[in-house]
């Protein structure tokens, strides 16, 4: 791009180019679902939600292609505890899957971490409680934000939204020491976003939420068990996850909260 100088001259200014926006078709054929793809947007979350809702009206979910929003930018990104996830445009992974487990409430849980085992053992990173996807030294590269969408009966899981975040090209995170991403963790290779997010989403779709040993996948990805912990106004060290997700600390369940790492293994 050509910008005027002081002087009356021109001079060239050089441009980053932005990197390839994801590739609809091909993302719709590995996945089997179809997609819903947005330059920008407030939340892929909001979007899945209102689709989620439609979808529930018209009933018989669990025969349908459930849809995946994606966006290559979000305003107003959001992580669990309603903190706000900020991404570079078509720098990251941002999306959405619609799920529709024939699962209680009470199981949904289970479910999420799941879910979050099979993202991690997809990209090849650790897990801290619920679900941050972290690198061995704790810097958090992705997360997920599961959401309930209620069906006709108050006791089983209506509609299920997964958001998922997961920062792959951006380098640079100001003011978020704590931030890495699978370039800065592995800057000789290539990451293909399309396939990438293709690979999650049937990593996701891929789980046998009837296994026996459904945990044991997040225990194997875990870097939370073990250490002493700060979560929810509760110190101590991090024990174990009973059945249903809980974190067992000393011993005391915590259900929810943002776990602090604050003693090694």
């Amino acid at each position: 791009m050509l910008v005027p100088r002081p002087s009356g001259t021109w001079s060239l200014l050089r441009v980053p180019m932005l990197p390839a926006r994801i590739d609809v078709a091909r993302l719709q054929a590995r996945t089997g679902r179809p997609v819903v793809h947005l330059d920008e947007c407030d939340s892929t979350n909001l979007i899945a939600r209102q689709r989620a809702r439609v979808l529930l009206q018209q009933g018989d979910v669990r025969r349908r292609a459930l849809p995946l929003v994606v966006a290559e930018h979000q305003l107003a990104g959001r992580g669990r505890l309603d903190r706000r996830w900020r991404s570079l445009p078509r720098h990251n992974l941002l999306f959405s899957l619609i799920l529709g487990p024939d699962l209680t409430l009470v199981d949904a849980p289970r479910a999420v971490l799941a879910w979050a085992a099979a993202l991690a053992e997809t990209l090849d990173v650790s897990l801290k409680w619920p679900n941050d996807l972290v690198d061995g030294d704790g810097h958090k590269l992705g997360g997920v934000l599961a959401e309930h969408e209620p069906g006709p009966d108050p006791d089983r899981v209506g509609l299920l939204v997964l958001g998922v975040g997961v920062n792959v090209l951006q380098t640079e995170f100001p003011r978020l020491p704590q931030a890495t991403s699978l370039a800065r963790l592995r800057p000789r290779s290539v990451f293909d976003r399309t396939e990438l997010m293709a690979d999650l989403v049937r990593a996701v779709d891929g789980v046998d939420l009837a296994a026996p040993d459904l945990l044991e996948r997040w225990r194997a990805r875990d870097r939370t068990i073990g250490r002493r912990v700060r979560v929810g106004g509760v110190e101590g060290v991090a024990t174990g996850i009973r059945d249903d997700g809980a974190l067992l600390v000393d011993g005391r369940p915590v259900l929810a909260g943002d776990v602090e790492l604050i003693g090694a293994r």
